[in-house]
């Protein structure tokens, strides 16, 4: 864990979350929960962001392999740093984990 923290093993799937403030929205800790529980840690290295504002949320998300950054009714997916697709809450979360699981496979 110490050499995954620390950037020196990529294995598993990296979770990047906020630690939120005033600006985010959503329930961001029940969908970084989501996260952590559906994405199966075995398949390879996946970076996932799970980001609560519209402000610094979409330069983080870009980083990942796949991220989210959310506003108050939607939200905006990039893969790979391009914007995948984006839509009204709660469905664009699902399709968000949906992808996430397709990378993996």
């Amino acid at each position: 864990m110490i050499l995954r923290s620390v950037g020196l093993r990529k294995e598993g799937v990296e979770l990047v979350s906020c630690p939120t403030c005033g600006r985010c929205k959503v329930d961001l800790e029940t969908v970084a929960r989501r996260v952590t529980e559906e994405l199966p840690n075995d398949k390879g290295y996946l970076k996932v962001a799970v980001m609560g504002c519209a402000v610094n949320g979409p330069g983080e998300a870009k980083e990942a392999d796949i991220g989210i950054a959310f506003g108050e009714n939607n939200a905006v997916v990039f893969k790979h740093g391009e914007r995948e697709f984006s839509g009204p809450l709660p469905e664009v979360v699902e399709q968000f984990l949906q992808a996430a699981k397709e990378m993996l496979d």
